[in-house]
């Protein structure tokens, strides 16, 4: 169990509680087919982009660490790496429920990925990329402590996207 303060469930603050453990087939179906973000964030729906929502319910596309997030024993996110053990990278992907976003807790649900990483994948350089019209997700993002790499273009939802990739420089780099 993975622990940090937050806002959830009420207007005090509280723990948020989050435990991480092996995707399941029914998880992964619950997220691909039920979760649905709103305008502009549809953009995320796993169902946007055939290619994507197919990678995401086949247990043999999965990649190298892909992980249930719960809190209080309901779905809460997930969390997926691949490892680039050759280079020692982590390419991290994530997601949090879609009437959990917004509210505040994406720097709590970020603090509570990097602390499972460092504890089951130590040591290596972690990455993630982001739509670049996603603000919200890059002011978590930065809040956490990632810092801008590059820009680029990628073909995914039936167009092509401007994307940024950032980098995780540590906690002493969050702003707070």
């Amino acid at each position: 169990m993975i622990q940090v303060g937050a806002m959830f469930g009420g207007s005090g603050r509280s723990h948020l509680e989050l435990s991480y453990s092996a995707m399941t087939l029914e998880a992964a179906f619950e997220i691909a087919d039920g979760w649905k973000y709103p305008p502009p964030y549809d953009f995320y729906d796993m169902t946007a982009d055939p290619e994507d929502y197919e990678e995401f319910v086949t247990p043999e596309k999965w990649p190298d660490v892909l992980m249930q997030v719960r809190s209080r024993g309901e779905l809460f996110g997930f969390l997926s790496a691949d490892i680039d053990d050759g280079e020692g990278v982590l390419e991290i992907g994530l997601g949090m429920r879609p009437d959990l976003t917004g509210g505040g807790l994406g720097v709590s649900f970020m603090a509570c990925n990097l602390a499972w990483l460092e504890e089951n994948l130590p040591g290596r350089e972690i990455r993630l990329s982001v739509a670049c019209f996603n603000e919200r997700a890059i002011a978590v993002y930065r809040r956490s402590g990632f810092r801008r790499v590059r820009s680029f273009k990628q073909v995914t939802n039936g167009g092509v996207f401007d994307f940024i990739e950032m980098k995780y420089e540590g906690c002493q780099a969050a702003v707070r």
